[in-house]
């Protein structure tokens, strides 16, 4: 299944999003190694300096025969090239720098917890990979030209970019926390900014069947200008094409009626004055294939009304009632065929509905259900309220097939053999009246597996 717009616009934002933090954390993190490469270049300048200016000192003390300081009483200064003097360093916390001092070859002193270096020969930076994992590591080499002291310090790089890591860590986390918070704010946003796409929806869906207005555009947003307007182009050619076929419909079907009720006059004009065998049988068959087409006329007629499916209009009906008067109107076909009515007794159900187009639809329904009924004289009736309005009429006759029941509701479909004056469009209107009003039928074998029920299922009373 299709994601729907609003998920893929959120999917693609939040894509856009993440990919944006995620490019700037990568430069972010390129230029605070940048950063952090010089403040270690700085800090090493800083502490070389700052040896450098002790070894002056020192120097000074040991020319003026002045007592040592404190961290170096008591080693010999001529030992040092042998065994280097150990500077205890202070204890603090974050990055420690290592130091190494150098007199010639010899390495006469080292800051404690520092590698040893190797012996410098050029000043300046560089990097330097020491051996038995003791790390990566920045080393600034200088020389005092007074002393002739060379002087090493260095930064482990592993460390500091473990403590930049942990910094820009500490940095990103507000982001990490407002990441779920922007997902939300990105859906709200996405829904909100469909707002209008939902609404012109909405007007297409609540519109009802047949009405082939044009959308209202007032509220279109630019980018669907084009679409509605397509729309509505596409809705107006349907109208004309609609109200073309039901002008023809209606007119041929008028302009049909006024020949066959003349036409059925003179034959039975002639009935009247021929008195022979042949030709009443004649022209009685004549009577009955003109009453047949008049019936379809009067049928197309009536499809002709309810195929703009313009919306009905609707009042208070009382549906028992109704089906009584709709069943008075038809009951001498049932008695000319000698036919039984079961009639189910029940209270009044009121319903909003167009008493005339239920009429025609139970009228249908009726003649049907008399038409074709064989054998079992009784036709039942049934007309209930059970969470729903449902109208039941069965008869007995041959069953049909599946396929046959699937058909029923197409326009000029006939049972094969039918007899009768039946055109294939009763059921069809019926049908058609059922939707305008939002029920449906259902056609079924009767409860033994022959005869035919037509169930007719209204929404729940309203």
């Amino acid at each position: 299944m299709t994601a729907s717009l609003q998920q893929r616009l959120t999917i693609i934002l939040l894509a856009l999003t993440l990919f944006a933090w995620i490019g700037s954390a990568g430069v972010t993190y390129f230029y605070a190694n940048r950063v952090l490469l010089e403040q270690v270049d700085r800090q090493l300048g800083q502490y070389a300096d700052l040896v450098n200016y002790i070894t002056r000192v020192f120097e000074r003390q040991l020319a003026q025969g002045q007592p040592l300081y404190e961290a170096w009483s008591g080693h010999d200064y001529d030992l040092a090239h042998l065994d280097p003097i150990l500077i205890e360093g202070i204890v603090t916390e974050g990055l420690a720098p290592a130091i190494n001092i150098w007199e010639k070859q010899s390495r006469i002193a080292v800051l404690a917890g520092s590698p040893l270096f190797e012996r410098p020969d050029t000043e300046g930076l560089v990097d330097r990979e020491l051996k038995d994992g003791q790390g990566h590591w920045r080393l600034l080499s200088k020389r005092d030209e007074n002393s002739g002291l060379w002087i090493q310090v260095g930064i482990e790089m592993g460390a500091a970019r473990r403590d930049m890591l942990g910094t820009l860590g500490s940095a990103f986390m507000p982001l990490l926390i407002v990441l779920p918070l922007t997902v939300a704010l990105l859906y709200l946003g996405v829904a909100r900014g469909l707002l209008p796409l939902r609404n012109l929806a909405g007007q297409i869906a609540r519109r009802k069947t047949g009405l082939l207005d044009p959308v209202d555009t007032q509220k279109v947003p630019r980018e669907l200008n084009s679409v509605v307007l397509s729309l509505n182009e596409l809705l107006s050619r349907l109208a004309q094409a609609m109200d073309a076929e039901q002008r023809f419909t209606a007119n041929a079907a008028h302009e049909l009626l006024t020949p066959l009720a003349a036409i059925k006059t003179e034959v039975q004009l002639c009935q009247r004055q021929l008195k022979t065998e042949p030709a009443a049988g004649m022209l009685a068959r004549i009577t009955q294939r003109v009453d047949r087409a008049t019936h379809t006329v009067e049928q197309l007629l009536t499809l002709a009304r309810l195929d703009p499916g313009a919306p009905v209009v609707v009042a208070p009906v009382e549906l028992r009632g109704l089906l009584i008067e709709t069943l008075a109107d038809t009951a001498h076909l049932a008695a000319e065929r000698g036919l039984v009515v079961d009639l189910e007794e029940g209270d009044a159900i009121p319903i909003q509905a167009n008493a005339e187009a239920l009429a025609i639809m139970f009228r249908n329904l009726l003649v049907n259900a008399f038409r074709y009924s064989s054998g079992d004289p009784v036709v039942s009736i049934r007309l209930k309220l059970a969470g729903e309005v449902s109208l039941e009429i069965c008869n007995d006759c041959e069953p049909l097939s599946p396929a046959e029941h699937q058909q029923l509701a197409e326009r000029f479909y006939r049972i094969p053999g039918s007899a009768g004056l039946g055109a294939g469009l009763g059921l069809s209107i019926a049908t058609r009246i059922s939707e305008l009003h939002g029920a449906s039928i259902v056609t079924s074998p009767g409860e033994q597996g022959r005869g035919f029920c037509v169930r007719v299922s209204f929404p729940q009373s309203r």
